[in-house]
């Protein structure tokens, strides 16, 4: 495998298929992107922005819906679906060349390990405007967390692209986040 930006771009799920197209189209400020429409398929995705889709684009599982990935490159799992070995497996067969997970603490880093995620989010490092009600775990705890990954982290949740060299310091590979990226 080829080795990963160090910035992971996420759109928002609240932005209709129009903006996440235009989002694509003037490209996000980073190498990686997910895209977190999930109330939309896969299947959708791939009719209305397909074409559009250009370098390491990952879609949210929620979005899943058995099909072949092509054009997109990989799924994120949410924390609750890195547990659905079957949904894993079935994503392999699907063309998936990566597989990432959302991490928030020691056992869903674990369950990461185990299937064999090739890169994790881990999160929320700070407040962040999407999730403001979740208790932030600071770059101390951060970095624990970190160190259990036998996987690139990227650290997510009220960190920029201007965060890197700090995320790095504390044992991200990268930044990640849906703020500050596009």
């Amino acid at each position: 495998m080829s080795q990963l930006p160090r910035k992971y771009a996420i759109t928002g799920n609240e932005e209709n298929l129009d903006v996440i197209t235009q989002m694509l189209e003037k490209k996000c400020r980073a190498g990686m992107s997910q895209i977190r429409a999930k109330n939309h398929t896969l299947t959708t995705l791939k009719e209305v922005m397909g074409s559009k889709l250009t370098g390491i684009v990952l879609l949210n599982s929620a979005s899943y819906d058995g099909s072949q990935l092509g054009p997109f490159q990989g799924v994120h799992l949410t924390s609750k679906d890195a547990q659905d070995t079957a949904l894993i497996k079935d994503i392999k067969k699907a063309g998936a060349r990566y597989i990432a997970a959302s991490c928030h603490n020691e056992a869903e880093l674990e369950i990461a390990n185990s299937v064999k995620c090739d890169f994790v989010t881990i999160s929320p490092v700070h407040i962040a405007s999407c999730h403001p009600q979740a208790t932030p775990i600071g770059w101390q705890r951060f970095s624990q967390l970190a160190s259990i990954a036998k996987m690139p982290a990227f650290a997510l949740g009220g960190v920029s692209v201007n965060d890197l060299a700090t995320a790095q310091k504390y044992g991200a590979y990268g930044v990640s986040g849906i703020s500050h990226f596009w």
